[in-house]
């Protein structure tokens, strides 16, 4: 009677277990997160150096002491220029990237140009030895690759060496050979645009274009036998500037965007 009792108890019991575990409430379904996209911070203080190539024109205006134009003439120069930079991005925004950027630059631009007036002929071998720029920047970043314009402030320095080749007054014919000097730092504007690509999380290289304009002013003074030898040249550059650099920039190379 008993064992009859338990196998009722125990055949009741595997019965009813399923419809018990039925009742229970449904165990939640959990995800794992979802993945955070990485965008690249182009914000901070960086540092770097760059190598291109720069030419320019000059158009330059000869006056007498009196004021009166005697001639004019053109040169162009070219050649390699390389330097450093240094500056600091703000991100306005995911995309939006504003900065503030400072460079020099040694340069080897000459080049020569002669012409006469009425007292003589002349050659003029000028150089533009190096400049420098400070500029704003902004920029619209697609992750780690940011296209930007930029203008600013242009600087420069230039010498020439003129030669006088030859004198129409016989009584100055002592001067023929004779060389002038002047040198100026003159200041104008630049503006151009470029690329930039983050190829490591502090590290990024650069294609970048600009052009700028200035003017000079230089007096000479020939002393010429009973005349006066009061020269004025007054000259406009137009410089062009390709150039590739590589900038380090400071802190975090990463933020999340959730």
């Amino acid at each position: 009677m008993k064992v009859r009792l338990t196998l009722s108890i125990l055949v009741a019991a595997a019965i009813s277990a399923p419809a018990m575990a039925a009742d229970l409430a449904a165990r939640p379904i959990t995800k794992a997160p979802p993945m955070v996209a990485p965008i690249y911070n182009w914000g901070g203080f960086y540092i770097g150096g760059h190598l291109g190539y720069g030419w320019s024109r000059t158009s330059t205006d000869q006056f007498n002491a009196a004021g009166v134009f005697q001639a004019s003439g053109d040169a162009t120069r070219g050649g390699v220029i390389g330097g450093g930079q240094i500056g600091y991005n703000f991100m306005l925004s995911p995309n939006w990237v504003l900065g503030i950027e400072a460079d020099i630059s040694g340069a080897d631009l000459n080049g020569s140009a002669g012409g006469c007036s009425p007292t003589g002929c002349s050659t003029t071998n000028s150089s533009l030895d190096y400049f420098g720029t400070v500029r704003g920047r902004l920029g619209y970043a697609v992750d780690n690759v940011l296209f930007y314009g930029t203008g600013g402030l242009l600087w420069a320095h230039t010498k020439a060496d003129r030669t006088i080749d030859s004198v129409a007054d016989p009584r100055a014919a002592a001067l023929a050979g004779q060389v002038a000097h002047w040198s100026s730092n003159p200041t104008g504007w630049v503006a151009g645009g470029g690329i930039e690509w983050g190829f490591a999380p502090n590290w990024s290289t650069k294609v970048e274009y600009l052009y700028g304009e200035f003017d000079t002013t230089a007096n000479f003074n020939y002393v010429f036998i009973n005349t006066n030898g009061d020269r004025r040249f007054e000259s406009h550059h137009e410089l062009q500037i390709v150039r590739i650099g590589v900038n380090y920039r400071f802190g975090g190379p990463i933020v999340a965007k959730y």
